[in-house]
């Protein structure tokens, strides 16, 4: 289901509108922002997205709902995510009044507005669909090696860190190739993701024992149409809270290329100060030799996130990337994702004169 398709969305971020603070909003308003109406954050209230994350032009920045006037959205969507399973009193006031404006409602909470007595007799009440992307397939098991026999290129989005780049860069790849003829697509593992391509599962919504099977079966679903296959990445390996995810999703997506993900001048996990980041060249050890226990995985470019960097700055910053990586890295937003789609025709060349 994908209720977002085509439709016109509000996207409530009460309080916490920004790049880093609703990284779902923001990466919605990137690639779909032509489907947004308007943004609700009554402390930013006046102002336009545009002001807030630099693209977005036009789109307004509300204080709640009734702001509105003319503007008759479809969808309510919950633009941030909670490190918990408990929706907030004031989260569930604004889902209630979007319910009862007749607005379907898309959450990527862990809470499961849908089992809710109260929102889901609302939503029945007013004719309403509501989709928590955070619900896992009804068809889980664990991966079998199936996707060793595919001839499709497997190219998987991993990181130094959360929040680090791994799905915008697996979609600007994604579109590169497609500018170049190439038929590819981003396999979507979280719920922003799946917003923007249609496609995909929440990956960190699934029981650790099916991880690896559900994102298997992800790209198996996607391999028939499209010859270059972007899998997003989640976490990183490293991470003290969520290497698990990252693990289960390296194992099942069985990637031929690795691209690394890296924010520039990060030093320690975010939010975790006493857990420092480990070396680019070690997270490239760390993430082939993980990899590769079914086929051999390499990661064969840096892609680097210089936000707040002007691009002399950021020219710098890769160069000195590539000296202690010895890879090609570049900023997708800033210079496009044409030299990672270089570096990764280049690998399959090699690896072609390997087997031959």
């Amino acid at each position: 289901m994908n209720i977002l398709k085509g439709r016109r969305a509000v996207i409530y971020c009460e309080g916490c509108f920004g790049s880093k603070t609703s990284k779902v909003a923001a990466s919605y308003l990137r690639y779909c922002g032509s489907d947004c109406v308007a943004v609700i954050d009554s402390d930013k209230a006046g102002q336009r997205v545009v002001d807030i994350l630099g693209y977005g032009k036009g789109i307004p920045i509300i204080s709640g709902l009734e702001q509105l006037g003319k503007i008759k959205p479809d969808v309510f969507m919950i633009g941030f995510g909670l490190f918990s399973n408990v929706l907030p009193s004031a989260v569930r006031e604004s889902i209630k009044q979007a319910l009862l404006l007749k607005m379907d409602v898309v959450s990527g909470l862990h809470f499961k507005l849908a089992d809710d007595p109260e929102l889901s007799a609302l939503a029945h009440q007013y004719d309403c669909q509501i989709w928590d992307t955070k619900e896992p397939s009804r068809h889980l098991r664990t991966s079998n090696n199936r996707l060793v026999n595919k001839d499709n290129f497997i190219i998987h989005t991993v990181g130094s860190d959360c929040r680090v780049g791994k799905k915008t860069t697996a979609l600007e790849i994604a579109a590169e190739c497609r500018r170049q003829g190439i038929s590819a697509v981003m396999a979507a593992t979280g719920q922003s993701g799946m917003y923007i391509t249609g496609n995909g599962i929440a990956v960190d919504a699934v029981p650790a024992d099916f991880i690896a099977g559900a994102s298997e079966d992800l790209v198996l679903d996607l391999c028939d149409e499209n010859k270059w296959i972007l899998v997003e990445g989640q976490g990183a390996i490293s991470h003290p809270a969520y290497s698990g995810v990252t693990l289960g999703l390296l194992h099942g997506v069985m990637p031929q290329a690795l691209v690394l993900c890296h924010q520039a001048n990060l030093t320690h996990h975010k939010g975790w100060p006493d857990s420092p980041l480990r070396s680019l060249s070690e997270l490239i050890s760390m993430y082939e030799q993980l990899g590769s226990y079914m086929r051999k995985s390499k990661v064969v470019a840096i892609s680097v996130n210089c936000e707040g960097m002007g691009t002399d700055e950021a020219e710098k910053y890769l160069i000195k990337v590539e000296q202690e990586t010895g890879l090609p890295a570049t900023d997708v937003i800033l210079f496009g994702a044409s030299k990672l789609v270089k570096c990764l025709h280049q690998f399959i060349g090699e690896e072609t004169q390997v087997a031959c």
